[in-house]
């Protein structure tokens, strides 16, 4: 009985470190592996022409708020078309947080949240200059016109926090190019 356990655990053994049923083959080149593809999102983004908002299109990976404010600070410092500027250049963009508006007097009734507010909190020195409000703003409204009603802008430093306020595009219309019809 030992010598016919001892034969089965050799047996196996040798069963195991034999082979496993599959015969080797060489390595065979097959071509290119696979690539995931994408195509990116385009988002409008407003820069400046002479002092007026004129939109330019760029692509990003993402049409999230935080990424759109992204490129619009990126696409002020690298304008996707000759003679474009931007007022936000002392300026970066640091955050975005959304927040719910609420009617105030239907207050525990779920479907009083009428929309929602985006801050954007930027860094920098100075004072932030209508065209660079409007620049976020608009932005923001162009791309995101259903959800957000009102964008904020807030500096966190350097100095003290301050706040611009809530804007709409629509209290910018004047700062349109001709021919340019702005967000809501």
């Amino acid at each position: 009985m030992r010598r016919a356990r001892r034969l089965t655990c050799m047996l196996a053994a040798v069963l195991t470190l034999g082979s496993c049923g599959i015969a080797p083959t060489e390595v065979r080149d097959l071509g290119r592996p696979p690539v995931i593809s994408y195509s990116p999102t385009w988002v409008t983004v407003y820069l400046l022409r002479n002092g007026r908002l004129e939109p330019a299109k760029i692509p990003v990976g993402s049409d999230s708020a935080k990424n759109i404010v992204d490129t619009l600070f990126r696409a002020g410092k690298q304008p996707p078309k000759a003679g474009l500027t931007s007022a936000l250049g002392s300026f970066s963009h640091h955050d975005t947080e959304t927040t719910r508006y609420r009617d105030e007097s239907q207050r525990n009734d779920p479907a009083g949240n009428l929309g929602y507010r985006l801050t954007v909190i930027v860094t920098g020195p100075g004072e932030l200059s209508r065209e660079g409000l409007a620049q976020i703003t608009c932005t923001i409204r162009q791309n995101k016109q259903e959800s957000i009603w009102s964008v904020e802008v807030t500096r966190l430093f350097p100095g003290p926090p301050k706040t611009w306020g809530e804007h709409t595009c629509f209290e910018y219309r004047d700062l349109a190019a001709k021919g340019v019809r702005l967000p809501p």
